[in-house]
């Protein structure tokens, strides 16, 4: 579960069927997490299962830009 006020990024692992949407490696900004349907919502992209994504942990802020 997110806290109120933090940001999750998520780097894209699986792009099958999405080629067009999502880029294997890139990093998106987590709008909304749907943990029960297992689901994170991406600003602007959609609703994408969180099995396409490894979130990644605060220290990787130099790999966010």
């Amino acid at each position: 579960m997110m806290e109120i006020g933090t940001t999750l990024h998520v780097r894209c692992v699986d792009n099958t069927l999405q080629r067009d949407i999502l880029s294997v490696g890139r990093i998106y900004e987590v709008t909304k997490v749907h943990a029960r349907d297992g689901y994170y919502e991406i600003g602007g992209l959609g609703r994408f299962s969180q099995s396409r994504f490894e979130p990644l942990s605060p220290d990787c802020q130099d790999e966010i830009a």
